[in-house]
């Protein structure tokens, strides 16, 4: 974040990571996130704080014909993980309480896992059907949205990687940034993004950078289209 070009709109750096507020509108193409050929195997580390109660995906990937391929959505009291068009699993877990939350999403095989509490706490969740093996190298892929026209995730990102290769899930705090640990007692002197925001009443259902190959966190989503 040393130039203010690589931020894109409505994303706002903070102490910690980045602010995504209503206006962010980040999308890059799977190429330039993901190695050509990735498995829809995979986990997800994720650190990070809601700053509105709503349906909003952290993100998705979608193939060029703007099938959803894989995703993540918070709604109130759930985690929903996408693995395919029309098909998902979900876990029991609120997000949207205020506080920071970093926890692990591995994908692999038929089986999803959430880990938390740095591992002491996992849950399971079978797909139950044949998930497509890879994703589209023409596709795109989508922050805080599920498409263009969906509602926007709203909250601050300390820590967004994604390891296309299997890793110790149930030791993701030893991948956790430093500043990721500390940040539930950080707030970024932002007043009016901080507090718990009501409801969006429009809302509907819809790696560290030291280990390779890993993406390369926000940094990567956001030079990879300077565009935007």
């Amino acid at each position: 974040w040393s130039s203010s070009r690589t931020v894109p709109q409505g994303v706002i750096p903070f102490k910690s990571g980045v602010i995504f507020t209503q206006r962010a509108r980040v999308e890059a193409p799977v190429s330039t996130i993901l190695p050509t050929g990735s498995s829809t195997d995979l986990l997800l580390l994720l650190s990070l704080c809601s700053h509105r109660i709503n349906n909003a995906f952290l993100f998705a990937v979608k193939s060029k014909k703007k099938k959803l391929q894989l995703g993540v959505q918070f709604v109130p009291g759930k985690i929903i993980v996408y693995v395919g068009h029309k098909r998902s699993v979900y876990f029991d877990y609120n997000v949207h309480d205020g506080q920071w939350h970093n926890m692990a999403i591995d994908i692999r095989g038929q089986t999803v896992t959430l880990f938390t509490s740095c591992g002491k706490h996992r849950v399971h969740a079978d797909l139950h059907f044949k998930k497509d093996e890879a994703l589209d190298p023409h596709g795109s892929f989508l922050f805080g949205k599920m498409n263009q026209h969906s509602v926007q995730f709203e909250g601050a990102i300390c820590q967004f990687d994604i390891y296309p290769s299997a890793k110790a899930a149930h030791h993701y705090c030893k991948y956790l940034k430093k500043q990721c640990r500390q940040a539930d007692t950080y707030r970024p002197n932002l007043p009016p993004l901080i507090p718990l925001l009501p409801r969006d009443p429009s809302a509907s259902p819809s790696t560290p950078q030291h280990m390779q190959p890993s993406l390369q966190g926000l940094r990567n989503l956001t030079t990879a289209a300077p565009s935007l």
